[in-house]
């Protein structure tokens, strides 16, 4: 893979330069077709601006949602304002609330976007070194952090659960203490900013593949010679069961941004292959994922583990710990220990039918949520409508109820294999209490994440899923290059500074 070298100052410069910032930018995650303009002075001007810059200390001190500062690249934000805005929704911002969140920014915005012209109107002043301690006390080491953190999640939750964070302790983020690996992956992140280019061609045949997988299954149940041939039938049920396994691989694509790699645009292709081809909504896809990226396999913060009272993927839920994503205590209670008691035999059935769950997700987040647009919220209502219809007449050509029946849980069950494959790569990994710590994002996606080492025949088959890992580092990379990205870039940076990479074989 070649690589055009970038260093950090330069990355920066592109990304933080200026003194007055007007924006226009997408609203919150309601819209990205809408706009918000914004314009704020930098300093002088603002009265935050310090001069003398400020430690992780006194960033650590902003993190509630009506006070919320980040560091990104060494300058300090105000994002309090922003926060409803967000066009990628308002959670990840809040779990970063006191944070470094470096490496969450780059995993998603490119240096010269709209996101990174937007952050300057937030800028309060430079993050400076603080030789690594604490304003009042000296920085604990990692094992008493983590436990420290730990307690202080069980015990204090029920005082913040108003706030929407999660109890935390403050953890230092001066460069002096952060390890060389998390510096060179940020240099090497800046030095890709020209390999996140999408081969077309690449969508074009996968788009050739899908409709002729779509058309087959259409023509299974209303083609003529065959109306009463059950087994036909049930092809067809097989092959949209694949088209959808498909077609949610390119959902996922787009939910990064990683198709046209501009989220306006690829928000359009999401509707197309997420709403309309699956009744799975883009926006409820984007809202639940950041959030995992962000906060990947944590116990408190990362919906994609929170399954109970069905699925226990760690004996830390048997605890009762409270959801900062859906704003709820996931009680361990009667009906959940006898559900997870049973959860090596339910899993895979569970599996079958998820994608009924994923409907009502994505519908009750269109119905609930007050970030959602208006014009936003209408047009996946109206879409994932359309896919109801079209799946609806389709069934209704089979001719009996109890064919229509099979057909839907069948077809149903073989699409959801994807969220097997989704599993495969979380489910066993280690997991982590409380909010995403500053300087840990390496650490947190190689714990969170691990590969499915498969043959390059099986990509279609694994949707750039078997590569998770590497998606997790760096999600803006296109899917199609992610098996040279993993063999040229990432395997020789882990094994430079000794880094576990799991990738057992499919």
């Amino acid at each position: 893979m070649a690589i055009t070298r970038r260093s950090s100052a330069q990355i920066s410069a592109v990304a933080h330069g200026g003194t007055t910032a007007t924006t226009t930018t997408t609203g919150s995650t309601g819209s990205t077709t809408a706009e918000a303009v914004v314009t704020v002075p930098l300093k002088p001007g603002n009265n935050k601006n310090n001069n003398d810059g400020y430690t992780p200390q006194q960033v650590a001190h902003h993190d509630t949602p009506d006070d919320t500062w980040v560091s990104i690249d060494g300058r300090v934000y105000d994002l309090t304002r922003w926060i409803p805005k967000h066009p990628g929704g308002s959670i990840p911002l809040r779990q970063c609330a006191g944070r470094d969140m470096t490496d969450a920014f780059r995993a998603y915005h490119g240096p010269g976007g709209r996101a990174a012209r937007t952050l300057r109107a937030f800028y309060v002043g430079e993050l400076r070194d603080d030789g690594g301690k604490d304003e009042d006390c000296e920085e604990e080491g990692e094992e008493d952090l983590a436990e420290t953190e730990s307690e202080s999640t069980a015990s204090d939750a029920s005082a913040t659960r108003s706030s929407g964070l999660l109890p935390t302790t403050t953890t230092t983020s001066s460069s002096s203490s952060t390890p060389a690996y998390v510096s060179e992956f940020r240099d090497l992140v800046n030095s890709l900013e020209d390999e996140f280019t999408t081969d077309y061609m690449y969508y074009g045949r996968l788009f050739a593949c899908i409709s002729v997988l779509f058309a087959a299954a259409i023509y299974c149940v209303v083609g003529q010679g065959h109306s009463d041939n059950i087994y036909i039938h049930m092809l067809g049920a097989v092959l949209l069961g694949f088209f959808w396994q498909q077609t949610m691989f390119i959902g996922h694509d787009a939910g990064h941004g990683s198709i046209t790699h501009s989220h306006h645009k690829d928000f359009y292709i999401g509707l197309l292959v997420g709403n309309l081809c699956n009744g799975v909504g883009i926006t409820w896809w984007t809202t639940t994922h950041n959030v995992h990226h962000c906060a990947c396999n944590s116990v408190e913060c990362d919906p994609d583990i929170q399954h109970m009272p069905v699925l226990a993927v760690t004996p830390k839920y048997f605890a009762s710990p409270y959801s900062s994503y859906h704003g709820r205590d996931m009680v361990f209670d009667a009906a959940a220990k006898m559900l997870v008691s049973i959860q090596h035999y339910s899993f895979y059935p569970i599996m079958a039918v998820a994608r009924f769950n994923l409907y009502f997700q994505g519908l009750y987040l269109l119905a609930t949520s007050k970030e959602i647009k208006p014009e936003r919220r209408w047009i996946e209502l109206f879409t994932m409508g359309l896919y109801f219809t079209w799946l609806g007449t389709l069934v209704s050509y089979l001719p009996t109820y109890t064919e229509r029946v099979a057909f839907v849980l069948l077809s149903h069950a073989v699409g959801g294999l994807i969220h097997v494959q989704i599993c495969l790569s979380h489910f066993s990994r280690d997991v982590f209490d409380g909010r995403p710590q500053s300087h840990k994002w390496v650490d947190m996606q190689l714990s969170g994440t691990m590969d499915i080492d498969c043959s390059p025949w099986m990509d279609w088959f694994h949707g750039g899923l078997q590569f998770q890992t590497e998606h997790h580092l760096v999600p803006r990379m296109p899917r199609h290059k992610l098996r040279r990205f993993r063999e040229d870039v990432v395997k020789p940076f882990l094994k430079r500074h000794d880094l576990v990479h799991d990738q057992p074989t499919f």
